[in-house]
């Protein structure tokens, strides 16, 4: 796997990175920050949405997604790095990079190599396709960390396992293991450990066979279809955000992230 280094002012000591290699039509990206389990920093989206948008120039027909190491795909957007006074809920580089992955022409196959949690479950529902194996766990966790969701990843996870179980994985915060995830149509194939990567690059491999222009115009489809079901008037926007800014400052957030990073219960107060 060939990874290339990039500026690691917003990573700290650990420098994440994109892996990229290019297996005829198909390209696999990896995200490389296993010391963090491959938490999604500033720094990485940024990489990875720069990553995404050079697919259709090279020529790529379809590319596999995935984790390095084998104990997460990703553990999230890096909380850690936007925990200072001045953050905002929307001071950060995780939204632009799931319109990017969305707006890409490129299917995209999502090869669950481990857990999958946060912001990594909202950018490998993103994705066309899942692969995992048994013992992958997925889940949501915004409850517990006593922030709000953005309307945009509510209507993706609802269109794809339904509202009631959408509901379900926001509200309760809790935890799937590979099967049930299965079951609820959030992973689409369930391999051996061994089998993640190769059944992931052999789907990408029929879709990069197929005609470009019929596969990238379907997928635009897609997304078209799935915009519509989120266009709200510009005052409900603007109280949904006002809504999350409002629970990002909130004593609950601060004592959700404190929790987590304390890997303890947390105590919430409701305010």
């Amino acid at each position: 796997m060939v990874l290339r280094r990039r500026d690691a002012r917003y990573d700290g000591a650990v420098t994440a990175t994109i892996g990229q290699q290019r297996q005829g039509d198909v390209m696999v990206l990896t995200l490389a920050n296993e010391a963090k389990r491959n938490a999604l920093t500033p720094a990485l989206c940024r990489e990875l949405a720069d990553a995404v948008r050079a697919l259709e120039p090279a020529g790529v027909r379809a590319a596999v997604l995935t984790g390095a190491g084998n104990r997460a795909f990703s553990a999230g957007f890096d909380l850690g790095a936007l925990d200072h006074p001045d953050a905002s809920a929307v001071d950060n580089p995780f939204d632009p990079l799931v319109d990017t992955v969305a707006a890409s022409p490129v299917p995209l196959v999502c090869a669950l190599n481990g857990g999958v949690f946060g912001g990594g479950l909202e950018l490998a529902a993103t994705c066309d396709l899942r692969v995992a194996h048994p013992g992958v766990k997925l889940a949501i966790p915004p409850a517990r960390l006593g922030i709000i969701y953005s309307a945009r990843g509510l209507s993706r996870m609802s269109a794809l396992v339904g509202e009631s179980r959408a509901r379900e994985l926001f509200l309760t915060a809790r935890t799937l293991d590979a099967a049930e995830a299965h079951a609820w149509r959030l992973i689409d194939h369930v391999v051996p450990e061994a089998e993640v990567l190769p059944r992931a690059l052999a789907l990408a491999g029929d879709m990069a066979a197929l005609a470009p222009l019929a596969v990238q115009g379907m997928r635009r489809s897609f997304e078209a279809l799935l915009a519509q079901r989120l266009r709200l008037a510009p005052e409900v926007a603007a109280a949904l955000a006002a809504a999350q800014e409002a629970a990002w400052r909130s004593e609950d957030a601060v004592e959700g992230r404190r929790a987590m990073a304390e890997k303890r219960p947390p105590v919430f107060r409701g305010r």
